[in-house]
């Protein structure tokens, strides 16, 4: 299959050298696979964004190389603990994209290098460098297939790109319910039919998150999404109305994941059961996301339910541990901005929670707060603050009050 989407991603073939007679039975269409691609008309090109472009003057080479950094300034205060603060680097991406042998063939490549990202504890590094490699084959409009490590596609606040979240970071929700990143493929259409209304995903992963790198139990991870758009196609895995549109868009998303034998207690995410095993997870969730003139607004509803396999983990006097539940429960989050005409100055404000299920080891949280964006640049320069409240269910005087101002530059 994998050959027939190769050879379909083709385009007609450009004039090319004739085979290598001295080379003994190649493959029929390697010689204009490795023909080179001449650069001509303009062969650098600068774009915000996306950064310095280069590509061959027929199109089936290109390359682009960006680089986005944000310096975050961060306060908090926990119940009765003293003031704490921090000044970091955010984020800092590398990003590496655009086609080879074929306009129909892409390839994504991002690096993260920040401390963060790269979750340094006491000087060493506890996660790669690699959130993104993946390559396209986009030739047939209702069968693309990706490859790769990727954001799989199951919450459309997690698919909000890091550069364009409404505030400085994703909901309360999405950290507990998110499928967030990992290895497989899927099969995927952004213009189901050629209808103007419909989108698919469906893929299979290795259900152990993107940093994966040995053998594990043939447990997988199996997903699907759909979107569909009533009044047609609009930009909406971005959560601000940049665009402005003058007609109201509306996008309505349904995704379900189940992930057999997670080893994590969130499924790809989180850490391993005290008692080791693992857990069959099922995930659903259904969104939407409204943006007109200016105004956008976005919600979700997130549900999950488990079952455990035990481990057989034992404490230091070779008891068994007490199996873990897993983390069952459900989860919302609502958020609304403006951007007011003629300036790049938008107000947002968003709630969200999370609620344990039956037997669950999750606990009860909420989250409000709200902000204040200013675009110099649209996302490529912009200036956001925001503040946040959580508490868990029934203990308010244990409240946390989070403060962040943060500045993000894309090149």
């Amino acid at each position: 299959m994998l050959q027939l989407l190769l050879l379909a991603a083709l385009a007609p073939p450009p004039p090319a050298p004739a085979p290598d007679p001295d080379r003994f039975y190649p493959p029929a269409r390697e010689h204009l696979l490795l023909a080179p691609g001449t650069v001509g008309d303009g062969p650098l090109k600068f774009t915000a964004g996306k950064g310095l472009e280069v590509k061959s003057k027929d199109g089936r080479y290109a390359l682009s190389l960006s680089l986005r950094t944000g310096f975050m300034y961060s306060g908090r205060r926990q119940g009765g603990a003293a003031y704490e603060h921090a000044f970091e680097i955010r984020r800092l991406r590398l990003v590496f994209s655009g086609n080879v042998f074929s306009k129909s063939i892409k390839y994504f490549v991002q690096l993260a290098v920040a401390p963060r990202e790269l979750n340094f504890v006491d000087g060493v590094a506890r996660a790669g460098p690699l959130l993104d490699n993946y390559v396209v084959f986009d030739r047939l409009r209702d069968a693309n297939l990706r490859i790769g490590i990727y954001r799989v596609m199951y919450t459309r606040e997690r698919n909000i790109a890091d550069i364009n979240p409404l505030l400085v970071d994703r909901s309360l929700a999405n950290g507990e319910f998110n499928v967030d990143r990992d290895i497989g493929l899927d099969v995927r259409s952004e213009d189901l039919g050629g209808l103007g209304k419909l989108r698919y995903y469906a893929g299979v992963f290795m259900g152990d998150g993107r940093d994966q790198n040995r053998f594990s139990d043939p447990g997988l991870m199996y997903t699907a999404r759909l979107d569909f758009l009533p009044f047609g196609l609009f930009d909406d895995y971005e959560a601000s109305d940049q665009t402005r549109l003058r007609r109201p868009r509306l996008s309505l998303g349904f995704a379900y994941a189940f992930n057999d034998r997670a080893r994590n207690n969130r499924g790809v995410l989180g850490s391993p059961p005290a008692d080791g095993g693992s857990t069959n997870y099922h995930n659903l969730t259904t969104d939407m996301m409204f943006k007109w003139a200016g105004f956008s607004l976005e919600a979700a509803f997130l549900w999950r339910d488990g079952r455990r396999n035990p481990g057989g983990a034992v404490d230091d006097m070779g008891a068994p541990l007490p199996v873990e539940a897993a983390r069952n429960g459900r989860g919302w989050m609502m958020q609304a901005a403006f951007l007011i005409p003629r300036t790049g100055l938008e107000p947002a404000i968003r709630t969200s929670g999370i609620r344990g299920l039956g037997v669950t080891s999750m606990p009860d949280r909420n989250e409000l707060g709200g902000g204040l964006n200013y675009y110099f640049a649209g996302h490529n320069l912009k200036l956001q603050l925001d503040w946040f409240r959580t508490w868990d269910r029934g203990a308010a005087d244990l409240a946390a009050d989070l403060v962040r101002l943060q500045l993000q530059v894309a090149l």
